[in-house]
């Protein structure tokens, strides 16, 4: 069997390279933004994006107070004008012995070469309207005290989103500063869920039958793909028969990048996965993995560069699978070569060790999630970290509560 960092090795090597571009647009209106079916929010760019503008494009204030000749030094000036920001296009050059009140943000006046701050300042004389007229300046500055010089957040030519980055807000605001509506960026993979088994009936069904189970996975993984910025593109529920499989599949291939399925990888005899990969020319990679849960765990590539994850049928199973190998094979497939978090921890609670590496769901600075069979979905209930146990040696059978080890960080801590 494959140890887990094995598969994870072949997983992005056939995962790389595999996405197209498009050019994703940004709606002129923020609410806008929220209803685009075409936003680069979430996906990841695919050239270098440069700035075509400077920030700020002009001299700005950095606090409330009054540009000045820094040599005129402290004394008693007259105020001459006002600069507020988006009004600043009135200035007239500022001489010597004068001064211009400005606000946080605002056009520095030329002639000024520098800003004193209100707090270091004094009125001396005000209009019958409340106007400065004469202010006190108290202070000595130096030149370029307290002004953005032009392009000092960003100067045009320079690359503000390198390829290769995942588009968040505040890449969004960067874009939006430099007036980039149009962005080119890497599709997302469409994926297939495949839930098999004849036992499988979905919440349609009031009664369960002797013998039946509720499709609980094909959701989950629904809302864990929906979490990960990921959305499914082709859903069908497979019954028991290779003539099922071998179509389901194939339907599969045509209408997705990546395919789930839930089940079926076992070695039961009515699991007919792998000899439908077979007959339609996939390439099995590996179809157990040296873990617990996560065991039968099977991936294969398929005619048209198409992936495909066999994942085990139990609900837990499923879910730390996901997050082990299908989760960077999407990151990976988009161009988003991150790896997992990990941290480390101190083991809450002495564990007898398995023969296999384990993956404990645990809940951060809290403690163990309860019974960790792989059919008990309570145990993922809350968990946001998967605690990761060697397994068993001849020399170490058991870890000793407050033992040093490594968590993988599955949610919010």
């Amino acid at each position: 069997m494959l140890k887990v960092e094995e598969a994870l090795d072949i997983i992005r090597r056939e995962s790389k390279d595999k996405c197209p571009t498009r050019e994703a647009v940004i709606d002129a209106s923020p609410l806008a933004a929220h209803k685009s079916d075409n936003p680069p929010h979430g996906y990841i760019t695919s050239t270098d994006t440069f700035a075509v503008e400077n920030v700020p494009n002009y001299r700005a204030s950095i606090k409330d107070g009054y540009a000045v000749v820094s040599a005129d030094g402290p004394g008693s000036y007259p105020v001459v004008s006002v600069s507020v920001m988006g009004k600043g296009s009135h200035l007239s050059h500022l001489k010597p012995g004068e001064i211009t009140r400005v606000t946080t943000g605002a056009p520095v006046p030329e002639g000024a070469d520098a800003v004193v701050q209100v707090e270091d300042t004094e009125l001396v004389r005000a209009n019958d309207a409340g106007d400065e007229v004469e202010v006190r300046i108290l202070t000595q500055v130096k030149p370029g005290d307290d002004i953005r010089p032009v392009g000092s957040d960003t100067k045009t030519g320079e690359i503000v989103l390198p390829k290769g980055t995942l588009i968040k807000s505040a890449e969004m605001g960067l874009l939006v500063s430099q007036g980039i509506r149009k962005i080119p960026v890497n599709e997302k993979p469409r994926v297939a869920i495949l839930s098999t088994g004849d036992e499988l009936v979905t919440l349609n069904v009031a009664e369960l039958q002797y013998g039946q189970v509720r499709d609980c996975n094909s959701y989950t993984l629904s809302y864990l793909l929906k979490e990960d910025g990921f959305t499914v593109s082709f859903f069908k529920h497979v019954p028991d028969s290779f003539e099922d499989t071998l179509a389901a599949l194939q339907e599969a291939t045509m209408n997705a990048d990546i395919i789930l399925s839930t089940g079926g990888v076992s070695m039961g005899e009515t699991d007919h996965i792998k000899s439908a990969l077979a007959h339609l020319g996939g390439v099995i990679h590996f179809g157990r993995v040296f873990m617990k849960p996560g065991k039968p765990t099977t991936f294969a590539t398929l005619p048209k560069d198409t992936l495909y994850f066999g994942l085990p049928g139990n609900p837990v199973s499923t879910m730390v699978t996901y997050k082990l190998f299908v989760l960077p094979a999407l990151k990976t497939w988009q161009g988003d070569f991150s790896v997992p978090e990990t941290i480390a921890v101190s083991l809450p609670e002495s564990r007898n060790l398995d023969p296999r590496p384990e993956y404990i769901r645990a809940v951060y600075n809290k403690g163990v999630t309860g019974n960790q069979c792989s059919s008990r979905l309570l145990s993922m209930r809350d968990a946001n970290i998967l605690l990761q146990l060697p397994a068993r040696s001849d020399g170490v059978s058991q870890l000793l509560e407050g033992t040093p080890i490594k968590a993988m960080v599955i949610g919010k801590i």
